[in-house]
């Protein structure tokens, strides 16, 4: 949201305060303000200009050669714009100045013709537009006057942070920030100028509420205009300043008013109603509706609707209809001022994917004394503007939403115990005061009534009054002090600290980079990887972020692979991992129909040339150091059934006895080919929730034994059908107690292995804790175990 500074002097003397000094208080204590824009900086030389004669240049077809007075005698210009002629009020850039844009000025010769300075466009003065033509100024422009004081582009513009103002309807409308800034400053507030002769006349104009939930209170100012004359300069220069682009009249007063006390109104062209009636209902069956942006609208039972006695004609608090919309030759105008049910606005608003000024502040729950505002507000405007246009002086009214006022109790002695701050009594009141609260004293308390632009979910309670007393006297004040607190170490949830000790161990340990998704799953996902909507069910989203992104993800994995494609490109070896939620859909019997969310970590490693089943025993190493941090012992097995990334012959099942805590597998080639990846890849996928349920032991630290270990080096010629898991499970039953380590280091198939067989070479490592082994105790064990071994058909290499 945009303040116009130039505006809010309309209703508080801001002179001799900086803007920035505006800014930074209204930061400190109302609101945050993200920049202050200058605009008209660049244009102090630029000057209203007369052109007194225009002629054709004699050296070329499209320029003109022209004789300009900016108060100074004539000045000859070359312009190139098609729609200069002689007679016009000009805004004139004499040589020397330096535009917006960065252009400076110089005396040049065009075609043969010396130019002095410039005849500008809106887009040269920096005011937007375009190069169609130069900025024709009103015929009683002053000539020789400075432009941007004329045009009223001098001014300092706010950028407000909409989050900061959420909580804050009075503050979605400049006359809101100037209250604020009134107490700020302690300058006495201008009142609003409104039109005291309008009076509620429900014969006005027939209308009635079918749904008063979703519209309270509904009314309707009447106007008949012969002509209607063009928006002032200076009212089309501040909602320009505000963001908002003039369009009309009649239009540009209804967004001015809703800027100025932030309360949207509607007009509707009255000759384009139907039945002449307006009806505030739900939307019926099958109805649609044109908005204003052109969109033909599905309308749903939950939307509130705006009718006439034919059709829907606008969507209440959102936007209205193409057909009843106002146009240059609009003679009869109903303006609609109505409250509305903020969720039901809200709702609508997202079903439609529709954004506007309206919804903005209608989803605030507005004062409701504002709609009647509203309209005395667009009716005293038009009269200055348009003295000739005839306001009628009855409005029609339908329902009666009243001002909520209600009293608080306010203790000062709490005041300042919560603030850490010794303010005065007489300061509270008048903080309060300086904001619209009444205030009267009750015995030791004081009795807070709090305006109605502050009672609807804003100032609530006690504790809401201390707040604006604490932000007005300005925390800067409290003196800063250390809390006698007790210190006690957090607790971390269990899932957090396995997550944390994964992170840890892959980033510092693994040399890994961690990777965030989207909890989306896109159509390329679910086509690519999970085989189109068989490959669900999914949790399908009803009001998506984009239009592809329907559904909530099963798998980390599709995006893994998205970022392994991308960084293979300039990487030879990509390791990724995320941890992360997966959403799968339950019976609505269960949990009420919500998601399952299963928590899960998934882990990439890719290089370029590298042996795939090589690739996948890094992997695991990867996988049992992060398993081995948790204090969990696992072992390898054969999958009972794998995911959608899995090689089905390269596949190990992450298992602690019965229970499966993931996979671990080189990418199946067929998922490969479809993210166009010609690179191996080893992915592992961990159930966080099932690492959760092993409980991890106080872990004891053992000395390190003094003796010196016993090394042996295993080659197997083992069958292609036998898992490593099972293997290492033999070798480690054969060997007992006094095995240390086992590490599989090699894995080759080819010249001198059999067909159907692979040659896995293992590192075995003894150790005694109270002596140094002796080969005589070492070679039992291996024989014991080349005899196991054999028994599985498995043989020693020679």
């Amino acid at each position: 949201m945009k303040l116009s500074l130039r505006w809010l002097a309309d209703h508080v003397d801001l002179a001799g305060i900086e803007p920035d000094e505006i800014a930074r208080q209204l930061t400190m204590k109302t609101a945050l303000i993200e920049g202050v824009e200058r605009r008209g900086a660049g244009l102090e030389q630029v000057k209203i200009g007369h052109v007194l004669h225009r002629e054709k240049h004699p050296n070329a077809d499209r320029l003109s050669f022209c004789k300009v007075d900016a108060g100074s005698g004539p000045i000859e210009v070359v312009c190139g714009a098609p729609n200069v002629a002689a007679g016009q009020k000009i805004a004139y850039a004499p040589v020397g100045c330096t535009l917006p844009n960065g252009l400076t000025l110089e005396a040049r010769k065009i075609r043969g013709l010396t130019s002095n300075g410039m005849i500008c466009s809106t887009d040269e003065l920096g005011l937007g537009g375009g190069h169609d033509g130069i900025l024709v100024l009103p015929e009683d422009a002053p000539v020789g006057a400075p432009f941007a004081d004329y045009w009223g582009v001098r001014d300092a513009v706010l950028e407000i942070d909409n989050k900061s103002i959420t909580h804050r309807a009075d503050l979605w409308g400049h006359f809101g920030f100037a209250r604020e800034l009134a107490a700020i400053f302690a300058r006495p507030l201008t009142t609003l100028p409104l039109d005291a002769t309008l009076r509620p006349d429900p014969a006005s104009f027939p209308v009635r509420i079918d749904d008063p939930l979703g519209c309270p209170c509904w009314l309707g100012l009447r106007v008949e205009i012969d002509a209607v004359p063009p928006t002032p300069p200076w009212m089309a220069r501040r909602l320009e300043a505000a963001g908002m682009r003039p369009i009309s009249l009649l239009v540009d007063l209804s967004n001015y008013v809703m800027l100025e006390i932030g309360q949207p109104t509607h007009p509707f062209d009255e000759e384009k109603l139907r039945g002449r009636k307006i009806v505030v209902r739900r939307a019926r069956a099958g109805e649609k509706l044109t908005t204003l942006d052109g969109q033909l609208r599905d309308l749903e039972g939950e939307d509130l609707v705006i009718a006439d006695g034919e059709r829907a004609v606008a969507l209440a608090g959102v936007m209205g209809g193409h057909e009843c919309e106002v146009g240059p030759t609009t003679r009869r105008l109903l303006l609609e001022s109505a409250s509305f049910e903020a969720a039901r606005v809200r709702k609508t608003s997202a079903r439609l994917g529709l954004r506007s000024e309206a919804v903005a502040r209608f989803e605030k729950v507005l004062d409701a004394a504002l709609p009647e505002q509203a309209l005395r507000r667009y009716a005293w405007l038009l009269k200055q503007i348009a003295p000739a246009a005839r306001v009628q002086p009855g409005f029609a009214a339908a329902g009666g939403a009243h001002p909520r006022t209600p009293t608080l109790a306010l203790r000062p002695a709490r005041v300042r115990a919560k603030l850490g701050l010794d303010v005065a009594d007489d300061e509270i009141v008048a903080r309060l005061q300086s904001i619209g609260f009444d205030v009267r004293a009750d015995g030791e308390r004081l009795a807070v009534t709090v305006p109605s632009h502050r009672s609807r979910r804003d100032v609530t309670g006690e504790d809401d009054l201390i707040e604006e007393v604490g932000r007005l006297a300005g925390y800067e004040r409290v003196v800063p002090s250390l809390p006698r607190l007790a210190v006690k170490p957090p607790v971390i949830a269990p899932a957090r600290a396995i997550e944390r000790s994964l992170v840890r161990t892959l980033v510092h340990e693994c040399a890994y980079a961690e990777t965030l998704g989207y909890s989306f799953a896109t159509d390329r996902h679910v086509a690519l990887y999970h085989g189109g909507e068989a490959g669900g069910p999914f949790v399908k989203l009803l009001n998506s972020l984009t239009v592809d992104s329907t559904r909530m993800r099963l798998s980390l994995v599709p995006g893994l692979l998205d970022a392994a494609r991308r960084n293979l490109v300039e990487f030879d070896d990509v390791r990724l991992f995320e941890c992360g939620r997966e959403y799968h859909p339950q019976p609505a019997e269960v949990a009420e129909g919500l998601p399952r969310e299963r928590r899960v970590a998934a882990l990439l490693r890719a290089a370029r040339g590298s042996d795939a089943e090589a690739l996948l025993l890094q992997l695991r190493g990867d996988v049992e150091r992060c398993l081995a941090r948790l204090g969990i012992e696992w072992r390898g097995g054969a999958p009972s059934a794998v995911p959608p990334f899995a090689h089905p012959g390269r596949a190990i099942a992450v298992t602690v006895g019965p229970l499966v805590l993931g996979t671990l597998a080189a990418l199946h080639p067929e998922v490969a080919r479809r993210f166009e990846i010609a690179d191996t890849v080893a992915i592992a996928e961990l159930d966080l929730d099932a690492v959760a349920t092993l409980r991890r032991g106080v872990r004891k630290m053992a000395p390190l034994s003094p003796f010196p270990p016993v090394r042996r080096d295993l080659a197997l010629v083992t069958p292609e059908s036998i898992a490593v898991a099972a293997v290492e499970q033999v070798i480690r039953e054969a060997a007992g107690p006094l095995l240390a380590s086992l590490e599989l280091f090699d894995v080759y198939r080819g010249k001198g292995v059999d067909a159907g067989h692979r040659s896995l070479a293992f590192r075995l490592v003894y150790r005694g804790s109270d002596r140094t082994l002796s080969d005589a105790e070492i070679e039992p064990l291996q024989q014991r175990m080349v005899a196991a071994l054999a028994a599985q058909g498995i043989r020693l290499r020679t």
